[in-house]
């Protein structure tokens, strides 16, 4: 069983190692090497976990007991409970726009000809794909506290998992200096973007590498703190013998050795936050300092630890200044400018909130429905994250979610305070408070940037969580027990088994999909991923192949429409038009429904499913289902437009165009298509003022109308014709 706890031991420090160096994993290939190591050694802990009581003769069942079991808990419940199907009147009473845009998945074909769909269950989350990789990695992240807290089962390996982290950290720190410094204008095989003065290590970006660097600078100074023991007397009237003194003094060497190395290493890491040049870092790391500070001065047996905090200080800024700190300190000379778009950004997303109040838009939805609400500063801008990670949880999980989650670091706080009052062990009560300002830095730190976004910086947050709490109930070295941590031990019987198998379920589960993610990405490739050079638009044969390992990634069936309509206007230009020409566009409307099924978020998708709808335009049914649903469809896509995307307003001002030469001249309806033309022309263009635009605009509407009058009103957005 030892072997096992080392072999999972050995897992999790090749996982906190590789994870930073995959550039943060933020790429699939990464993060996926991430949750396989992590539920691989969930799984071999699992097994270990089944115990025969040598007494009775029963088979138990045991895991960790910590103050995060329950909050974890409910947290998993709740995500669950945003994709699970519901009656449409809890939809509406719960959440009535998530019961809007759930009506908007519903094929608009469909809806002409069954009007009546009060009747069809609904989740709170309109896109269930990216809330299911949202709980794989929150199940990730939970077994890797929980797991990781049991092999943490002693001072060396505590310490080995703070080295390791450090180390870590250092090489970051001591590789992105040297980038900055050399002007390779390289991230590892990557080309570097335009800030190469920059330190980001293997990171991207350079506020994910503050983030890390911001966890493990503290980390450091509460290692270093721990390392420092008073010197006790010797009372002892026998005089010692000279081998005993040797070896003390070795012993006193050895600790001051590894005190100043530590020292080192975080005065190392204090030079690459600055050097970062990220303005949130800096402020997070001196906030996760200031609590850390106070912390010890509460504690009056503890106060000159505080020593340590600032030592470090003193010597990060002595090398700083030594280097030369105009760069990064000059950024902030443009504080005001990115604190007022970053501003934009949260009230953009408070603004989303507000319309999805109680139960939240569904976690990882953000970036789909963020354009309906994206400022028109912004245009043009593809905003996956918030830049605030706190408006963007509360705009994902609601009300409720926040107060879970408010209530779980609560609750967490709480119980560690109580436990690290009573706890007089030196290394326990250093260490042991150290998730406290780490938590503070990224509280902070979360404010203006996403870096729990950052799959790596999440897993060593949650790493220096468990070590934390696993040095907090670490006893003294002559104590009996190794540690205080708690354990549930539960007879395999009724209650074991459903424990057993709730547990047993999640890691299969979560592996079951995070290799079938990992397959799909390969054949066809939608997660951002710059540091590989993948082909965006694959054969037709690899996007099919993708989604029949995943098929509730709406962006496969979208690639696929638009994979069938490049061998479709192909077959045209080769005057290879086969008979078969409807049956070619019922394959791309299915695969577009099924896009919009999934993601109803996506203009785009509306749009193209609009037009494919009017190229039906031989079918009998034409003007009374067709055409009927491509409005439909127009109208979906004008409701989560925005001001994003200009492009996409001269789309739906070209439709309207076009659908009001298909009514009647005294049809009212002629003149309503007219003015919603009129509208998204005026749209576009005050979005982009561009001369090449507005003759594009006007030659569209000459195809339809040759007086010049009616174009130029059409051009200054006059609703009327």
């Amino acid at each position: 069983m030892n072997r096992m706890d080392r072999a999972v031991f050995t897992i999790y420090l090749i996982v906190l190692i590789l994870s930073p160096l995959l550039f943060g994993s933020v790429h699939t290939y990464a993060y996926t090497i991430m949750a396989v190591g992590v539920l691989t050694g969930a799984l071999l802990l699992l097994i270990k976990n089944i115990r025969k009581d040598p007494g009775s003769g029963v088979y138990r069942f045991q895991f960790p007991s910590t103050s995060l079991n329950f909050v974890l808990l409910i947290l998993l419940t709740f995500l669950i409970f945003q994709v699970i199907s519901l009656p449409d009147f809890l939809l509406k009473f719960l959440s009535p726009e998530a019961s809007v845009v759930a009506h908007k998945s519903l094929p608009a074909s469909d809806v002409i000809v069954h009007s009546n769909q009060d009747k069809t269950w609904f989740s709170l989350s309109p896109y269930y794909y990216p809330v299911r990789m949202s709980l794989v990695r929150f199940i990730v992240y939970g077994l890797f506290f929980i797991c990781l807290i049991q092999v943490l089962n002693s001072r060396k390996r505590i310490e080995l998992a703070i080295l390791v982290i450090l180390i870590i950290s250092c090489c970051e720190a001591i590789y992105g200096l040297a980038q900055a410094y050399s002007e390779s204008g390289h991230i590892l095989w990557l080309q570097k973007g335009v800030h190469k003065k920059d330190v980001c290590g293997t990171y991207i970006n350079r506020n994910h590498l503050a983030g890390l660097m911001e966890i493990s600078l503290l980390l450091a100074a509460s290692y270093s703190a721990a390392l420092l023991n008073k010197k006790k007397k010797i009372t002892s009237t026998h005089k010692k013998s000279m081998s005993a003194r040797l070896s003390q003094y070795l012993s006193i060497e050895q600790r001051f050795n590894k005190r100043t190395f530590i020292l080192f290493i975080g005065a190392m890491i204090g030079i690459g936050l600055i050097f970062s040049a990220s303005r949130g870092g800096m402020i997070a790391g001196a906030g996760g300092m200031l609590c850390m500070s106070l912390l010890f001065i509460f504690r009056k047996n503890y106060r000159r630890k505080g020593l340590i905090v600032f030592l470090l200080f003193c010597i990060t800024a002595a090398y700083s200044l030594n280097i030369g700190v105009d760069y990064p300190l000059g950024r902030f000379k443009y504080f005001d400018k990115s604190f007022d778009s970053r501003l934009r950004y949260t009230q953009k997303t408070i603004d989303m909130f507000q319309d999805y109040k109680l139960t939240g838009i569904g976690a990882g939805n953000f970036q789909y429905l963020y354009p309906k609400y994206q400022s028109d500063k912004d245009k043009k801008r593809y905003m996956r994250f918030a830049h605030n990670d706190w408006a963007q949880f509360v705009a994902e999980a609601g009300i409720i979610g926040i107060c879970l989650m408010l209530f779980g670091i609560f609750r967490y706080l709480y119980q560690t305070l109580k436990m690290w009052k009573k706890r007089r062990y030196s290394f326990a009560v250093c260490l042991g408070i150290v998730p406290l300002p780490i938590m503070t830095a990224v509280a902070i730190h979360s404010y203006s940037d996403f870096n729990l976004h950052i799959p790596s910086n999440f897993l060593i947050f949650v790493a220096t969580m468990s070590i934390g709490y696993a040095a907090l109930h670490l006893t003294a070295p002559h104590s009996k027990k190794k540690t205080l941590c708690k354990y549930h031990i539960i007879p395999l019987k009724y209650k074991g088994f459903f424990v057993l198998f709730l547990v047993l379920g999640l890691i299969g589960w979560s592996g079951f999909w995070t290799v079938r993610h990992f397959v799909a990405e390969a054949y066809c490739n939608t997660v951002p991923n710059s540091t590989l050079n993948r082909d965006k638009t694959p054969p037709l044969k690899e996007i099919k192949n993708a989604i029949s390992w995943d098929r509730w990634n709406a962006e496969y069936w979208y690639k696929l429409a638009m994979e069938l309509m490049l061998i479709r206007d192909a077959g045209y230009k080769m005057h290879d038009v086969v008979e078969s020409t409807a049956g070619n566009h019922m394959e791309i409307i299915s695969a577009l429904e099924k896009a919009v099924a999934l993601n109803p978020f996506s203009a785009q998708y509306h749009v193209r499913l609009g037009w494919e709808y009017t190229y039906l335009w031989q079918a009998q049914d034409y003007h009374k289902k067709w055409l009927p649903a491509a409005d439909i469809s127009m109208e979906r896509a004008a409701y989560f437009a925005g001001e994003k995307n200009p492009n996409l307003h001269v789309e739906l001002g070209n439709y309207w165009v076009m659908r009001s030469k298909t009514v009647d001249p005294d049809n009212p309806e002629r003149e309503s298509a007219w003015n919603k033309a009129c509208r998204h022309y005026k749209k576009a263009q005050s979005l982009e003022m561009k001369k090449s635009l507005t003759k594009k605009i006007a030659k569209y509407i000459n195809n339809f109308y040759s007086n010049k009058e009616i174009i130029q009103e059409a051009l200054l957005g006059l609703a009327q014709k």
